[in-house]
C-alpha cells in the first residue's frame, strides 16, 4: 500500500472559524447563539499537523489512518476514487472523491450537510479540497430536505512523504498515542469498568450525544478509561431502551465498542475479531439479540503479522 502524508499549505488554504449564513432565527434557537463555529475553528492546531493516507492504487481507494478530524479533508471511510486521465501523466496520478457527512442541528428541524470535491495526487503533490456547507430549515425528518449554500471553504494540502510500506495498525498514529494505548495500567482499569454492571447515567440523552460526538474529534478517543466509562453507560441505554431511540444508541454504541475493540487489539497484538469477541464477552453481550443487527468491521489476521 502507499502511504501519503500531508500537511497543509497555509498560503493557499481559505477557511473561517464560522459558517456564514446561518439563519438568524436557528442560532437564537440553538441556545441564543450569534454564530455557528465550522469544522475548521480549529486551523491554528490543524496547520501543524501531519495528515495520513493510505492509497490502494488497484482498488482505487483512499482511507485516513492518522487521529484527527477527517472534516478537514473529507476522507471518512474508505472512500472510492475516480481516475483522472486527463490530468495524470507517467509519474503522477489524479484521483477524484466527492464525499458528504450531514447531521441534526442541536435537536431541532434543522439539517446540515457538509459536501466535498477532493483531487488527490499519488506522487508528491498534493489534496485540493472543496468543502461546502449546506443546511434545509426547516426540516422535519421524513421531509425532502431543502438544502441551500450557507459557506464554502478551500484547504490545499502538500504531499510531504510518498512511499510504498507495509501496514500495521498503528501506522498512522503518534509515538504518543501508541504509548497511551500500550499502558497496562490504563488498559486494567477500563476492564474493570467494562466488567462491572452498567450504570444509568445522570445526563439527558441529547447532552449525552453531543458529548459522545466531541469525544471522537480530538486525540481524547485513545482515553482508553474514559472510553471504557462512555462505553458502559451506552451498554446500559441499549439493554435498558424500551425502542425510543433504540437507533441511535445502536449507532453510538457500536462507534464506542469499535474503538475500544480496535484499541484492546493493537494493546495485546490480536486480530480485531479476536478483540470483539473478548470485549462482548466482558460486556456480557455475547448473542444478545439487541445487537444481532451490527456489522462490526473485522480485518484479516494478514493484518497483524507486523506490528
Amino acid at each position: 500500500m502507499k502511504v501519503l502524508k500531508f500537511k497543509i499549505n497555509t498560503k493557499r488554504t481559505k477557511v473561517r472559524p464560522n459558517v456564514k449564513n446561518i439563519p438568524k432565527s436557528l442560532l437564537k434557537k440553538m441556545f441564543d447563539m450569534k454564530e455557528y463555529e465550522s469544522q475548521f475553528k480549529d486551523y491554528t492546531k490543524a496547520k501543524k499537523l501531519i495528515f495520513k493516507f493510505v492509497l490502494d492504487e488497484r482498488n482505487k481507494t483512499i482511507r485516513c489512518i492518522d487521529q484527527y478530524s477527517p472534516y478537514w479533508h473529507g476522507i471518512f471511510n474508505t472512500e472510492k476514487l475516480k481516475f483522472k486521465k486527463e490530468y495524470s501523466s507517467k509519474n503522477e496520478n489524479i484521483y477524484g472523491s466527492e464525499t458528504t457527512k450531514w447531521y441534526r442541528l442541536g435537536g431541532f428541524n434543522a439539517t446540515m450537510l457538509h459536501h466535498y470535491i477532493t483531487t488527490i495526487s499519488s506522487a508528491k503533490g498534493g489534496l485540493l479540497i472543496r468543502p461546502s456547507v449546506y443546511l434545509a430549515y426547516p426540516h422535519k425528518i421524513g421531509d425532502e430536505p431543502n438544502f441551500k449554500l450557507c459557506d464554502s471553504y478551500d484547504i490545499v494540502m502538500d504531499c510531504v512523504y510518498s512511499k510504498e510500506e507495509a501496514l500495521s495498525f498503528t501506522t498512522g498514529l503518534d509515538d504518543k498515542i501508541v504509548k497511551q494505548i500500550m499502558n497496562k495500567s490504563n488498559m486494567k482499569k477500563a476492564l474493570k469498568i467494562l466488567s462491572e454492571k452498567p450504570k444509568k447515567s445522570k445526563q439527558m440523552w441529547s447532552r449525552k450525544m453531543v458529548k459522545y460526538e466531541k469525544f471522537f474529534e480530538h486525540d481524547e478517543k485513545y482515553d482508553l478509561v474514559k472510553l471504557a466509562k462512555y462505553l458502559s453507560e451506552i451498554v446500559y441505554d441499549l439493554l435498558d431502551g424500551d425502542g425510543v431511540g433504540i437507533y441511535s444508541t445502536k449507532l453510538v454504541f457500536k462507534k464506542f465498542i469499535s474503538q475500544f475493540y480496535q484499541l484492546y487489539a493493537i494493546h495485546h497484538k490480536i486480530t480485531y475479531a479476536q478483540s470483539l469477541l473478548k470485549i462482548l464477552d466482558i460486556l456480557k453481550l455475547t448473542g444478545n439479540k439487541k445487537i444481532e443487527d451490527i456489522e462490526f468491521l473485522v480485518e484479516p489476521t494478514e493484518s497483524f503479522n507486523k506490528h
